[in-house]
């Protein structure tokens, strides 16, 4: 009996010895009275540092640069439209004046500056010659003092002039360019053609009639990659047209009054600056 006991108390030791030396690591290292050998790392060896020096960028080569160019001709449209503002100088000289009453001095010019806009289609032939074709729209203010001059040289001056004495002008252009440089971002032209001119007023003192007359250009457009482009343009046209003083303003109430007829030379200057688009 007393050696059943001694058995059992020797299993429970066992087995509890047993027990934590698996669950704890920090225990020798014996199982089952066996030894485990302990492995031991490789030592890390560090390498010593090299200083190394980046990488320079490709150069473009010549033939990248060539696409480019390609890319930024090779679309080259043969249409331009433009929207062009402007300023308006005249002279507006009364030519041909039948003597009057030489107490008075003669009315002398007639309008003075004015403004407008107008649109512009240019279609291109080859790459140096264009055409375009432009219809304006401008008021041409005429001046109180002179039509106050044609009444006491012309009549008896007693006419009113009104309000509203601005001749509005509308010519329709077209010209012959060629261009300077028909490639690139800024690309100057010169040109030369011919204008008609719609010429209209509601003043009760004058009557202008139409005219027309041949007209020289020059300007520069600043060409985006974007197929927009902005303009500069300047036209000198030479127009002379037919102006009558009504009997009505010269001597009103006088039933034997006549019309008096006179040219006038208005040879109008315009500047403008505009936008546009290419096709």
């Amino acid at each position: 009996m007393n050696i059943v006991k001694k058995t059992l108390v020797a299993s429970t030791i066992l087995l509890a010895s047993t027990a934590l030396a698996h669950d704890n690591p920090l225990q020798s290292n014996k199982t089952y009275g066996q030894k485990t050998k302990k492995v031991q790392s490789a030592p890390v060896v560090s390498k010593p540092y090299k200083e190394t020096t980046p990488k320079a960028a490709p150069a473009e080569s010549q033939q990248d640069a060539y696409d480019y160019e390609a890319d930024y001709y090779e679309d080259e449209g043969l249409l331009l439209f433009k929207i062009r503002a402007f300023y308006t100088s005249t002279s507006g000289k009364i030519k041909k004046l039948p003597a009057g009453d030489t107490d008075f001095a003669k009315p002398g010019s007639l309008a003075k500056s004015g403004y407008g806009f107008d649109t512009a289609t240019t279609y291109f032939f080859t790459d140096n010659i264009a055409a375009e074709l432009s219809l304006g729209l401008s008021t041409l203010r005429v001046k109180k003092t002179a039509l106050t001059k044609a009444s006491l040289f012309l009549g008896d001056g007693t006419g009113t002039t009104g309000k509203n004495n601005d001749i509005y002008w509308v010519p329709l252009t077209a010209t012959i360019q060629y261009h300077i440089a028909p490639f690139g971002a800024i690309r100057p032209y010169v040109g030369g053609g011919y204008s008609g001119s719609y010429m209209h007023t509601n003043s009760k003192a004058i009557k202008v009639a139409n005219g027309h007359g041949p007209v020289v250009q020059v300007g520069v457009d600043f060409i985006s990659k974007d197929d927009t482009l902005f303009t500069f343009d300047v036209r000198q046209y030479f127009l002379k047209s037919k102006v009558t003083f009504k009997k009505g303003f010269l001597e009103p109430g006088v039933t034997a009054a006549r019309n008096v007829n006179t040219k006038v030379d208005w040879n109008p200057l315009v500047i403008s600056a505009g936008f546009g688009f290419k096709f």
